[in-house]
């Protein structure tokens, strides 16, 4: 066998011939690695699966702003990172909390940020309290409402 690095195009006509046959068959296959002597390959299959929640942790917290750094120092840095990790912290203690199961729960940063958290709403007051005026024609106004309710209705924890 020569040791040779396959050349661009042939990776590619690899790569294609194989999404080809995935979407033909309607399964996407692929290849676990692992380094355990014992084991069935559902159990590996289950472990290697596992893990995708991490990925998709990792792929919110740049959404959120880890792949951006403000500073050249450290500190700075360290407190960047800190804010992240409570803004997604809090951003998963409202979609379990504040949000019904559904397509909402599951959705991506982006999509909540633009349906539920940059609302063009107005804040007026009077009768001694604050109000807050969502646009009727908002299609996301009764989830932003419902989560609200929700939110309103947990216990205060002592």
């Amino acid at each position: 066998m020569l040791n040779t690095r396959p050349r661009s195009w042939h990776a590619s006509l690899v790569t294609a011939g194989c999404e080809a046959r995935e979407k033909a068959r309607g399964r996407r296959y692929q290849l676990i690695a692992v380094n355990a002597r014992t084991g069935q390959v559902a159990w590996l299959d289950a472990r290697h699966r596992s893990h995708v929640h991490v990925e998709d942790d990792v792929k919110q917290a740049k959404a959120i702003g880890l792949n951006r750094w403000p500073s050249r120092h450290w500190k700075v840095n360290v407190a960047w990172l800190t804010v992240i990790a409570m803004a997604a912290s809090l951003l998963a203690a409202f979609r379990h909390l504040g949000l019904p199961d559904g397509d909402l729960r599951k959705a991506s940063i982006k999509s909540l940020r633009f349906r539920l958290f940059e609302v063009p709403g107005r804040i007026t007051y009077g009768q001694r309290k604050t109000w807050l005026h969502l646009p009727a024609d908002w299609p996301w106004t009764p989830d932003l409402t419902a989560s609200w309710q929700t939110i309103k209705t947990l216990p205060i924890p002592i």
